[in-house]
């Protein structure tokens, strides 16, 4: 089993706070106000960055005013996005403290606190009353969730009736065997893939109705060909999800790639109704 001590040294790769510091100072980033713009390069640590979250945010019924729950937020980014993009207000949570303490500060820097708040929280045991929100999402986070199950559980208990919940993950392709490491575990202990039928099939269990799921493959192996490539120049530019990611990512990156394009993973967003 895999420790809190574990994820936090896995996601945060070193000191965080200092390669985000510096980052952020070489871009001219420190010390002032900001547009929730200036942290899509660093703050939508998933594949795809910003397109992903857009694409997302197409598919989710979510108006002004609506109280939404971001299970495993990160850093805050596509909180603070679709805070700004539908005038709601999101609540995130996510295991890793420094994802938490940096996701604040974030808010702050872009005047969002009033809209989005960020707390440490486990996804497989939410700290919320029934029926609290008007809906949920949650980005690339059930891969490394053992207890799926339990995860939709409490995902469909802090929901209001009528209401939608939506993510995106990587799922276990038709080859399977993924080759690691992989952006979200180093090894197959922290990794827990389920085929999209598998998927479905629980979502059904737990209560879940009108699911709809959409196969991303070619828009990530086309996001992270773009990515590698770029990375592939001289120099790494200034922002980017490497500053979080640490040394390792590039080679991750492609592994994912490489999983998607043979067939062991695949890529799919799913969008229900409780």
């Amino acid at each position: 089993m895999v420790n809190r001590s574990d994820i936090e040294t896995f996601w945060t790769r070193g000191d965080i706070h200092s390669r985000i510091h510096k980052a952020m100072s070489e871009a001219g980033l420190n010390d002032r106000k900001l547009e929730i713009e200036d942290l899509f390069p660093i703050d939508q640590y998933h594949a795809r960055g910003i397109a992903a979250t857009v694409d997302l945010g197409k598919r989710m019924p979510i108006y002004e005013n609506q109280r939404i729950i971001d299970i495993g937020c990160g850093l805050g980014g596509p909180a603070r996005y679709f805070a700004k993009q539908f005038r709601c207000f999101i609540t995130g949570i996510d295991i890793t403290p420094s994802f938490i303490e940096i996701g604040n500060k974030f808010n702050n820097l872009t005047s969002m606190s009033k809209q989005v708040s960020l707390q440490i929280g486990n996804g497989e045991t939410l700290d919320f009353e029934d029926e609290t929100f008007d809906g949920g999402y949650s980005q690339h986070v059930t891969m490394n969730i053992k207890n799926r199950k339990e995860f939709f559980l409490e995902a469909f208990r802090v929901l209001k009736k009528e209401t939608f919940f939506a993510f995106s993950e990587h799922g276990l392709g038709p080859e399977g065997n993924p080759i690691f490491p992989l952006p979200w575990a180093d090894t197959a202990e922290m990794s827990f893939l389920f085929s999209p039928e598998s998927t479905i099939a629980l979502l059904e269990e737990v209560g879940f109705h009108d699911i709809q799921i959409i196969e991303t493959s070619e828009k990530y192996i086309s996001g992270y060909e773009k990515m590698i490539n770029t990375k592939s120049k001289k120099e790494n530019p200034i922002l980017g999800i490497h500053v979080i990611g640490g040394a390792t990512m590039k080679q991750r990156s492609r592994n994912s790639m490489q999983c998607i394009k043979e067939k062991r993973t695949l890529p799919f967003e799913i969008v229900c109704k409780k």
